[in-house]
């Protein structure tokens, strides 16, 4: 079989790019694919690469160059090449064979604009947002034989926002390595000597890119309500200001680690004993699955993905956007260490279901269906 994959930015620092860059090292082991980027930084083996150019700026002229560019250049390679099926990921083409949504914009767009009024405003007259969401009717309507869901809660919504019958949705995980992310005693040794914290101490963890919205203020308010005194790592680039401001105020700097963006995140799940992850949306967290193959009891917020990860009070806490309500669970873990491995350790075992081999395999047959047609 001959595969095309389309994806802006390939790499393995996260994202869309992390999870193309997985699937495209396994599918290139057994079948010629091709892959249509824009910036390619991450050599894989038997790989075909195709570049094609994309408008920077202004935002909504880089969205709609892309969909044009990846339409265009892909036709062509299809034609040369005798590509059986073309995949896209998220709303990066207007026309493929499969399309894998790692979000519903419409549904993320609708809680955006829930914010405040000004968002509201820029949500209805944004030309990138009106790109977006014309672009992603199109493919999921019209423009795609089947579409992939990351998650039971991102299939839903498609279904609520847009008209597409379900048979037409494959729901299939974001996928961990399991080598990279597990428990790792040298690890944490080293991670912990770095910032003098000793081996007895408890330390949360918290990683993502937008600290608003997936809730690091939480965390830091419920920091004075914990037993027993606690480190959290906050990793990530966002700016840190605000948060260091509130921890200032409420007397838990010191508790408080912001490391920035960090090149080796594995090294910071072995150091720590319970994440910590008070989100209000996503479509599958990365980090949620890192944490589980990590072997780190999870305290999450039941959005997309994990409702679908967090077995509550086996593998960890269903928790709420509350400080009052995550330094409880905290201080149920720290309080009994019996648990708190316990559940490490079925976290860990559910962490094998999400291997990258797995889900590649899973995903490998719906394009196989697709190419039978």
């Amino acid at each position: 079989m001959k595969i095309l994959l389309i994806v802006r930015i390939i790499n393995k620092q996260g994202g869309i790019s992390r999870y193309v860059a997985e699937l495209a090292e396994r599918f290139a082991a057994k079948h010629e694919t091709h892959l249509l980027t824009t910036i390619y930084n991450y050599e894989i083996q038997d790989l075909i690469i195709h570049k094609k150019p994309m408008i920077k700026k202004p935002l909504w002229l880089q969205f709609l160059s892309n969909v044009y560019y990846n339409a265009k250049y892909a036709k062509k390679i299809k034609d040369e090449n005798h590509i059986d099926v073309v995949g896209s990921n998220a709303v990066e083409s207007w026309e493929c064979d499969i399309v894998t949504m790692h979000s519903c914009h419409k549904a993320w767009n609708k809680y955006y604009r829930s914010w405040d009024l000004l968002r509201n405003i820029r949500g209805v007259i944004d030309p990138y947002n009106i790109g977006v969401l014309t672009v992603e009717r199109h493919v999921l309507e019209k423009g795609s034989k089947k579409i992939i869901s990351v998650s039971e809660g991102v299939k839903r919504e498609i279904l609520e926002n847009y008209n597409v019958p379900e048979d037409k949705i494959a729901v299939i995980p974001n996928g961990v390595d399991l080598e990279e992310f597990s428990p790792d005693p040298q690890k944490r040794i080293e991670i912990r000597n770095q910032y003098n914290i000793d081996e007895n101490d408890i330390v949360l963890l918290f990683t993502g890119y937008e600290f608003k919205r997936k809730g690091l203020e939480y965390i830091i308010r419920a920091l004075p309500k914990i037993d027993k005194n606690v480190k959290l790592f906050a990793v990530g680039k966002s700016n840190p200001k605000p948060f260091q401001k509130l921890a200032n105020k409420l007397g838990v700097s010191d508790n408080i680690i912001f490391t920035g963006f960090v090149q080796e995140i594995s090294d910071y799940y072995a150091a720590s004993d319970i994440f910590v992850f008070p989100t209000a949306y996503e479509a599958f967290s990365l980090a949620t699955l890192e944490a589980v193959a990590s072997g780190l009891p999870i305290l999450a917020t039941k959005v997309n993905g994990t409702e679908e990860l967090i077995d509550d009070r086996h593998n960890g806490f269903f928790i709420k956007r509350d400080p009052a309500d995550i330094s409880e669970k905290i201080n149920i873990l720290i309080e009994d260490e019996t648990l708190r491995k316990q559940m490490g350790k079925n976290a860990r075992e559910t962490a094998e279901n999400y291997s990258w081999d797995e889900i590649a395999r899973r995903t490998m047959e719906v394009y196989e269906e697709v190419a039978k047609r």
